[in-house]
């Protein structure tokens, strides 16, 4: 039960990142969570919530009310007083992909300073590669509107993060090349 579970949240996970329909993807998302609450999955319920809200914060679907900001605060409180790093992890890069979407770059720095190190947790899957680019995307922007050693500070990191994307390209991963052209991209455009 627990493995078909697995296979489930897998594949709703792919849907998100590979282009589907934000509204499909959110039917889908919508109509899990009983389910899981019938298998008492709540760990698994959580991950789904997570995912449900950021779609539905990318549709602009209860935005102005601030609700899924507060639903995924909740989902970290929860995951903290478990210690579910994983589940901790998704949502920070949940709440990251929003941060990058809409172009909030102070808030995607303190989001990325304040989770660590989220590879460490989200091994084995493109999740961990998502947020490298995210993390990299973050701090190459935010240097651009800093000054002075916050600016050094974030180009620093920035080029820590690419240079750990190149260098699983330079190993083979054929998945990251897309993200070090958009990096290098915004690398030309800073003149860095």
């Amino acid at each position: 039960m627990t493995v078909l579970v697995g296979v489930f949240l897998l594949v709703v996970f792919t849907y998100f990142f590979a282009g589907r329909s934000l509204d499909s993807i959110q039917k889908e998302l919508e109509a899990s969570i009983p389910v899981l609450t019938q298998l008492k999955q709540d760990d698994k319920k959580l991950s789904i919530i997570a995912h449900l809200t950021t779609v539905k914060k990318l549709r602009g679907i209860d935005a102005e009310a601030g609700d899924n900001d507060k639903i995924l605060d909740s989902i970290l409180a929860t995951a903290a007083s478990t210690g579910d790093v994983t589940l901790s992890s998704l949502v920070n890069l949940m709440k990251l992909e929003v941060f990058v979407f809409y172009q909030e770059w102070k808030e995607a720095v303190d989001l990325v300073r304040k989770s660590g190190n989220v590879r460490q947790f989200l091994t084995a899957s493109f999740a961990s590669v998502r947020y490298t680019f995210l993390e990299a995307l973050t701090y190459l922007k935010a240097a651009q509107s800093a000054s002075g050693w916050k600016k050094r500070q974030m180009k620093k990191c920035a080029h820590q993060t690419i240079h750990l994307i190149r260098g699983w390209a330079k190993h083979g991963n054929v998945n990251v090349v897309h993200y070090l052209y958009i990096l290098d991209a915004e690398l030309a455009v800073s003149g860095w």
